[in-house]
């Protein structure tokens, strides 16, 4: 069964994230700090995401957890008052292609709308090339609104979907 939980400020969470950016599929699609450079180190990661997790003010990072054990992370940002953003993956290479992201994506736009109903627009920017991605996002409702160049100059796509 798939939950999510908030990250904690735990050697533990940062350590599984760690692990998933070592994960050479991941290193593709995800950030592992700057491309080109040795994978990111765990003082980094808690660099990056420390401040998240202590003090969450636009920025919320949970751990999605199949049977209680973390198998990947998903996060949402606020966009603007009625749009928020959300980056997700499964750092487990085992647990892919088995719906759970799809699964905890639709679990996340309900704790948004829960938390958030002033929200009126999700979205998620894969880039074209991640495939799997679009396709889970896709199952989880999402819906293409066309592809753009990021500030990066990688082609993503848009997916949206309207509470």
């Amino acid at each position: 069964m798939i939950s999510l939980r908030l990250m904690e400020d735990t050697l533990e969470d940062y350590t599984a994230m760690r692990n998933w950016f070592l994960e050479p599929e991941l290193q593709e699609w995800v950030w592992c700090d700057e491309k080109g450079e040795p994978p990111v180190s765990l003082e980094r990661i808690i660099e990056k995401y420390g401040a998240r997790v202590k003090h969450p003010t636009d920025v919320f990072p949970y751990f999605i957890l199949k049977d209680g054990g973390p198998i990947g992370f998903i996060q949402y940002y606020i966009q603007s008052e009625t749009t928020v953003g959300i980056d997700m993956w499964i750092g487990c290479p085992k647990e892919r292609n088995n719906g759970y992201g799809a699964d905890a994506l639709r679990q996340m736009v309900r704790l948004i709308q829960e938390r958030h109903p002033e929200i009126k627009e999700l979205f998620i920017d894969p880039e074209v090339e991640n495939k799997r991605a679009v396709r889970c996002y896709q199952n989880a409702g999402f819906e293409s609104q066309g592809t753009f160049i990021d500030e990066e100059g990688s082609a993503c796509v848009l997916l949206t979907i309207c509470l």
